[in-house]
């Protein structure tokens, strides 16, 4: 049996060898510094404007809205589906249905916050899927920080920073951007939570089930006068309790952060599953041959990068994209979900590697054994890579072909079997992205493999400076990495208590807007305040 598995899994190398040496020489992959004929280059580090991590980060947080409000300046846009028979909220403060362009909630809750007076919510359920465009990041929030770049790019052609609370000018404006393509009916951005921007609700792509006037709400708990609040936020006359009512109305201020408790129901995968997402469709502005916007990147932390840098000509060939995209028929891509995908790589590497930085922490180094603590280090990386570790991979001096192999299957390991001819161009660079993610990934755990091959037998003077080593590895590739599966409350929150970032349009009295770290918020005290202009 041992024998016929070594068959088999020469057989599944030769098989696959050609498939890696063409794809790793092919021109569309010139992001990926590696070339699987070069024993040289297997460690060499990614590009120093690589943005492969970037596109894999956003692959991976499509509908998310956790790793959107920490990196809240979005990127990309790519084309989602809201299946039939789905239902949507929409509130407001008379009991007429709009007729034009006009927001719709996943929840209710998110659609309750929205009324500011009388309270009519109004349900609907599509009636034919809908075709929508999703921009990224926290891409409904009235902030001058960048969370309008990429539609603004969309509406007049760069970022606008007079235009960031003419909300309704903005609306109005990218609708009339998708009226040119047959089968868009609106957009999907985010603040709290997500929502659809419709464009036409006479379309008939929408129907009512139900039009309710709901209590309306207590505004009292408000410290800030009205004068105060920003206008959107403004509360309408008080609305008397409806006759024969007792006891307190429901607090606007709960109402608010129910909405925000709503949102976070999609802090993490699989998200927002009420609406599909089409990966062929992908089109990203982390792309290198922008070149302004390489340039504007370098030395910034991602938290503030930017569009405002692009140029007229790299603006014009970014909506050239988009208008091939959504003036292509749907479905046109390979069929490959690449949320999957990044997905499996994230689940494989994101624990492996937080509990390699816990190991290598100077307290847990300094308390322990120097030898069994290099051992068991050294076992966490061979079960990393155990999948690539065949029997022929073993260090020598002087020869590096065992960790090129081990890199070069590590790294296409899910990606080495699909043609680029089913590809589209926009599958094409999340292909490069996943490839070039999962190969740094690979590249770092194979060098501290080459120093912990025969480390159980070392000194302990070579076994402490191994680990006080593979402790900057660790840092330095989850740092590139960025995962915000990393982003999380500890110790975990109490049942009375919310996990949360800064999130506009609102803020805890005690937080700093640009700290994005996760932290609990009680439930039951709400020391909620408007975002500081």
């Amino acid at each position: 049996m041992r024998a016929l598995n070594a068959i088999v899994l020469s057989c599944l190398t030769l098989l696959l060898l050609p498939t890696i040496n063409a794809t790793a020489a092919s021109d569309d992959r010139a992001q990926v510094p590696f070339n699987a004929d070069d024993s040289a280059a297997w460690d060499s580090p990614p590009h120093l404007d690589s943005t492969h991590h970037l596109i894999f980060n956003d692959v991976a947080s499509l509908r998310q809205r956790l790793p959107n409000t920490i990196h809240l300046n979005g990127h990309s846009v790519v084309a989602v589906i809201v299946p039939t028979g789905t239902i949507l909220y929409h509130g407001r403060g008379n009991d007429s249905a709009p007729t034009g362009s006009e927001w719709l909630a996943f929840d209710f809750e998110h659609s309750h916050q929205e009324c500011w007076g009388p309270c009519y919510v109004i349900s609907y359920v599509t009636t034919r899927e809908l075709r929508l465009a999703y921009l990224d990041g926290v891409s409904a929030a009235n902030l001058g920080s960048g969370t309008f770049d990429t539609q603004d790019i969309l509406i007049w052609g760069k970022p606008r920073l007079d235009k960031v609370m003419e909300e309704e000018e903005r609306i109005a404006g990218i609708c009339e951007w998708g009226k040119k393509y047959d089968g868009l009916d609106g957009f999907v951005r985010m603040e709290f939570h997500f929502e659809v921007i419709l464009c036409n609700f006479s379309s008939g792509s929408v129907e009512v089930v139900s039009l309710l006037n709901i209590l309306p709400k207590d505004f009292s708990e408000f410290a800030d006068p009205p004068e105060k609040l920003p206008p959107w936020r403004r509360p309408l006359p008080a609305t008397a309790p409806p006759p024969g009512w007792k006891g307190s109305l429901p607090s606007a201020k709960s109402s608010d952060f129910e909405a925000m408790v709503a949102g976070s129901w999609q802090n993490r995968a699989p998200g927002e599953t009420r609406m599909r997402v089409d990966y062929s469709s992908f089109v990203t502005f982390y792309d290198r041959t922008l070149t302004s916007l390489v340039a504007a990147r370098r030395g910034v932390p991602r938290v503030k990068h930017r569009l405002i840098n692009i140029t007229a000509s790299e603006t014009a060939r970014k909506l050239d994209e988009l208008a091939d995209v959504y003036g292509r028929a749907p479905g046109a891509g390979s069929g490959v979900d690449w949320g999957s995908v990044t997905h499996v790589v994230q689940q494989r590497y994101a624990d492996r590697l937080a509990l390699l930085r816990f190991l290598l922490a100077p307290t847990q180094v300094a308390a322990a054994n120097a030898t069994a603590h290099a051992a068991l280090v050294r076992a966490q990386l061979l079960t990393m890579l155990a999948p690539y570790m065949t029997t022929d991979a073993v260090p020598a001096p002087g020869n590096a072909s065992w960790a090129q192999r081990i890199v070069r299957l590590c790294a296409t390991t899910h990606t080495a079997r699909i043609r680029d001819a089913v590809l589209t161009p926009q599958e094409r660079g999340i292909r490069n992205a996943v490839e070039g993610t999962a190969r740094e990934i690979c590249r770092q755990i194979t060098l501290m493999w080459a120093d912990a091959f025969d480390i159980e037998g070392a000194g302990e003077a070579r076994q402490r400076a191994a680990l006080l080593k593979w402790r900057g590895q660790v840092a330095e590739l989850m740092a590139w990495l960025d995962w915000s599966v990393w982003a999380q409350c500890e110790p975990e929150c109490r049942p009375d208590e919310l996990c949360y970032v800064s999130t506009w349009p609102y803020i805890y009295v005690e937080d700093d807007p640009a700290d994005m770290t996760p932290h609990c918020i009680s439930r039951t005290k709400l020391h909620m305040q408007p975002w500081p202009s």
